[in-house]
Formats: C-alpha cells, structure tokens, sequence
C-alpha cells in the first residue's frame, strides 16, 4: 500500500512539474532583453529571455536605432532554460543598444 502511495505522490508531482512548463513549440524569438555596461572593463552584457528552451543565439549590436545606428559588433551565446547572457569586451559605452538576431533552436 505504501508503495501505491509514493508512485501516485511521485506521478501527481512529475504531472504537475511537466503542466507548469511553457516550453515553445515553433519560431524562437527573444521575449526581452537588457543590457548592462561596465565602464573599467569595457564590457556590454546582454541579459535575455527566448521563447525556446535551448539553443544559440548570434547577436549583432548597434549603437543607435534606424538609419543613424552604427554597427557596434557580434556576439554569441547558448540559450538555456529560457535564458541567454552574452558578453561583449572591448567595447565602448552604447548611447542607446539596439540588437537584431537569429537563433538556432537546440
């Protein structure tokens, strides 16, 4: 009977785990994204969330939005659980960070 009791436990907790995942099924897209940046080490860190669980990300930035943007540099990282950070050194401070990106589902 104790036997019955744990895999029922068991089984009514993996279901319950396995219901609240909000893995995507489909395109990858970047939900939302921030940036941090670190004057003494000249290093630009992007902080996001995807709609895909795994995967990498290739970043290219730009200082600036529209025509005016410059290109700033690339980066890549490795998507997992939802989350992605990439690090860019040697770079100066962004006035206003803008991103375009492509994703590669793993």
């Amino acid at each position: 009977m104790r036997a019955l009791v744990m895999a029922l436990a068991v089984g009514a907790f993996s279901a319950g785990t396995a219901l609240a995942c909000d893995d995507h099924h489909g395109v990858c897209e970047i939900e939302d994204w921030a940036y941090t940046y670190t004057g003494m080490m000249e290093a630009l860190q992007i902080d996001g969330v995807a709609t895909c669980d795994t995967g990498r990300i290739r970043l290219r930035l730009y200082d600036g939005e529209g025509d005016a943007k410059k290109f700033v540099g690339v980066e890549s990282a490795f998507i997992e659980g939802h989350i992605f950070t990439a690090i860019k050194l040697q770079v100066a401070k962004p006035t206003a960070l803008s991103i375009k990106y492509s994703i590669e589902p793993g």
